[in-house]
């Protein structure tokens, strides 16, 4: 039984090694039939972010076959626009997905404090605040153009009242999403509170929170849990003067 275990495990072993690819092309460049890739990183004062690397992929992630595949890389120039020529194989389009990945350090420190830079925001799984992914490039005539905003910062105020909690697992909580990097439509991120957390909660009966937003739209959501209950509902707010924007009032 053992010799069949170990057996086992090493068929498993080379499969997990040998069904495992990547490959950095990025030297190759294209010579013909390329797709273009542009785009421009810049913040909500319209000034580019210049020298930011921007590199091309291409992943496959199939049940025993993970691939990917480094295809081209560039930098933004002095107005903060990309463009990248490349070669996308025929067996890439429409299947497995494409990514642009940004150099996000290089951001944090190409701007000032009065923009969000991207540790201030909460970096999810899935969209990550660096990347764009796409799988809808069906043929070589076609150009993808997608921009990298950076938003100015701001605040508004927001209340949670009557918080009368009656178990200690109960909360009252608030969150923020901003529209944030890439813009592809799915781009909301939370913003970090002064926990260092994407929500901030309620610590008493009434408790007031500044929450860190943008100008225009923020996507707020307002968590509650109340004796084993979960209770989440949404709001979209529209900041146009932070000193005028009456505080926000929820109750538990």
């Amino acid at each position: 039984m053992k010799s069949i275990i170990k057996c086992l495990f090493l068929v498993l072993s080379i499969c997990l090694v040998s069904c495992y690819g990547r490959d950095d092309e990025t030297d190759k460049g294209c010579n013909g039939n390329c797709n273009i890739f542009t785009g421009r990183i810049y913040t909500e004062n319209n000034i580019g972010v210049a020298d930011v690397e921007i590199t091309l992929s291409y992943s496959l992630n199939q049940i025993g076959a993970n691939y990917n595949r480094i295809i081209a890389k560039s930098k933004t120039d002095n107005n903060g626009n990309y463009r990248i020529e490349a070669f996308i194989k025929d067996s890439e389009f429409n299947v497995g997905i494409l990514h642009l990945t940004i150099d996000e350090n290089k951001v944090e420190n190409s701007i000032t404090n009065e923009f969000y830079k991207p540790s201030e925001l909460v970096d999810e799984v899935a969209p990550r605040i660096n990347e764009y992914f796409f799988s809808d490039l069906e043929n070589r005539s076609q150009i993808k153009t997608i921009d990298y905003k950076i938003p100015y910062k701001t605040n508004f105020v927001v209340n949670l009242n009557n918080f009368n909690s009656t178990n200690q697992d109960d909360k009252f909580g608030v969150g923020n999403r901003i529209e944030y990097g890439f813009q592809s439509g799915y781009n909301k991120f939370l913003t970090k509170q002064a926990t260092g957390q994407g929500f901030g909660y309620a610590n008493g009966l009434n408790t007031t929170i500044t929450i860190p937003g943008v100008f225009g739209e923020n996507y707020l959501s307002i968590y509650k849990f109340k004796s084993g209950l979960v209770d989440i509902s949404t709001e979209t707010i529209t900041v146009n003067n932070p000193n005028t924007n009456p505080p926000l009032n929820y109750s538990y």
